[in-house]
């Protein structure tokens, strides 16, 4: 499975995670996630809440959902003011996000003088929350969305705010930074719920990839551009004072969804959701397991996320500096940078190969490739530049296939969920596909100090690339060239 496949929260840097897709564990904060779905029965529209003026229109929307007039008409999504401005607040606050993903790092490093120990400490409490998935799923499927979206925005902004402000106070502490990147991660991970089960009810059925497409494109460019836009202005600007960038995307993205019209129905609770949080986290499982086209894609993404996020993510940079390649460390962020421009052409062309494919063959074909260029990276031997080479390529195909993979599966999933289960559904996804990862990492720990880094990257390529391919084979995915519904 493409690196998207594994069902991890997120989006950021290739696995949609916050990690590279196959490179170090680095200090982020999850967005985008592979998802997958299928039919579900239609239920009942509660009565219209003080969201702002809505309109109704194509019956063709997920579990019955009306979707609005005006935003379906043959002009797309250009004419959709919703969604633009959606797509607008995003865009920025990726961008602002990718130069926090820089600057936290190097606060807790250079500002705050923090060891090894410690920055292990910084990244377990921005994955903490992560676990929070299946609850949130329960609760924003109980309220309209739009509202925490903004709240969520509005309270990373405050979150963040404190850092420059401690700063200049000359009271910025590690205890500090701890607390600011594990509320952030918190507030991300609702976010990231809400917002992909939101998306679906702004833009009419059939618009559903060109808009993934749209929202993957602006974070992929976010992600390639952030960074370097971030590492230029660290020498002017101190990491801290960086930082009030993302706040200001923050606040900017709360007040392009404040100003969305469409008035957004109030959730009715089904009986599992309305009794028991308990049988509502079940219900949603249990919905993603009885599926015939999600099932494999989830059982798929836990093997994914824990042989390759896991288990070959965990040794990815030693292998490269000690386990055969032997690049030199500068060499490092060249064969990274090779993944970031691959995103970018995935995500250009991920709508126009969905529909030149269909969704089905599409999901297939962009897993076996980027699965299969993770076997280049074991193989990585040779001279320097012919070890980069590999690397970098494989980098570069496996985000490439990560976008077009990532828009057609959340297209899917979208556009055949049930809307009271849509959250659910995302946040079992999301849990399936990081939950294993962790005990990956250790696994290869332990394997790489008895068999060796090579050996124990060729294992983990191996199980997490095959695996999930054989499963795609053999389910009724290939089959399916048409989005159910269109």
């Amino acid at each position: 499975m493409t690196a998207d496949a594994s069902g991890t929260a997120g989006g950021a840097r290739g696995t949609g995670n916050g990690e590279p897709a196959a490179g170090p564990e680095v200090l982020d904060v999850p967005r985008d996630a592979p998802l997958a779905g299928a039919p579900g029965p239609e239920t009942a529209e509660g009565p219209a809440g003080p969201e702002g003026p809505g309109e109704s229109g194509d019956p063709g929307a997920p579990g019955g959902e009306k979707r609005p007039e005006g935003a379906g008409d043959d002009d797309g999504l250009w004419r959709n003011q919703d969604f633009l401005r959606l797509w607008t607040g995003q865009t920025l606050s990726q961008f602002g996000s990718q130069i926090s993903y820089v600057a936290i790092p190097l606060i807790a490093v250079v500002t705050l003088g923090a060891s090894a120990t410690e920055m292990g400490v910084l990244g377990a409490l921005i994955r903490l929350p992560m676990l929070g998935f299946l609850l949130f799923g329960v609760y924003i499927d109980r309220m309209r969305k739009r509202p925490v979206l903004i709240w969520s925005d509005l309270g990373r902004a405050a979150v963040l705010a404190l850092v420059p402000l401690l700063y200049v106070m000359d009271s910025l502490t590690l205890g500090v930074l701890y607390a600011v990147v594990f509320f952030l991660s918190l507030l991300s991970v609702l976010f990231q719920v809400a917002y992909r089960s939101y998306f679906p009810s702004l833009v009419p059925l059939r618009h559903l990839g060109d808009g993934n497409g749209k929202l993957q494109l602006s974070e992929s460019l976010a992600q390639t551009a952030g960074p370097g836009a971030a590492s230029a202005l660290i020498k002017v600007v101190a990491a801290p004072l960086l930082i009030m960038i993302d706040v200001l995307t923050y606040l900017f993205s709360a007040i392009a969804i404040l100003l969305i019209r469409k008035r957004e129905e109030v959730p009715v609770p089904d009986d599992e959701t309305a009794v028991s949080v308990h049988r509502a986290i079940w219900a949603g499982f249990r919905w993603v397991m009885d599926q015939p086209m999600i099932r494999p894609l989830a059982i798929a993404s836990g093997l994914y996320s824990f042989f390759v996020m896991g288990a070959m993510q965990s040794i990815y940079v030693l292998f490269l500096l000690r386990g055969g390649p032997d690049l030199p460390v500068e060499w490092v962020g060249i064969v990274m940078a090779t993944g970031g421009v691959g995103a970018i052409l995935g995500a250009t062309l991920s709508v126009r190969t969905m529909r030149r494919m269909g969704i089905g063959p599409t999901l297939l074909w962009s897993t076996i490739i980027g699965n299969c260029a993770l076997l280049l990276v074991p193989f990585a031997s040779g001279p320097v530049w012919l070890a980069a080479g590999m690397l970098g390529l494989s980098q570069f195909v496996v985000w490439a296939s990560n976008q077009v993979f990532f828009v057609s599966n959340m297209t899917l999933v979208q556009s055949i969920t049930p809307p009271h289960l849509q959250a659910r559904v995302i946040g079992t996804i999301y849990s399936l596909g990081l939950i294993p990862a962790p005990l990956g990492a250790l696994g290869a720990g332990l394997l790489g100090e008895t068999l060796g880094l090579r050996p124990a990257i060729l294992l983990a390529v191996i199980a997490g690339a095959i695996l999930p391919i054989l499963l795609l084979v053999f389910s009724p995915i290939p089959k399916v060239k048409e989005i159910p519904g269109t």
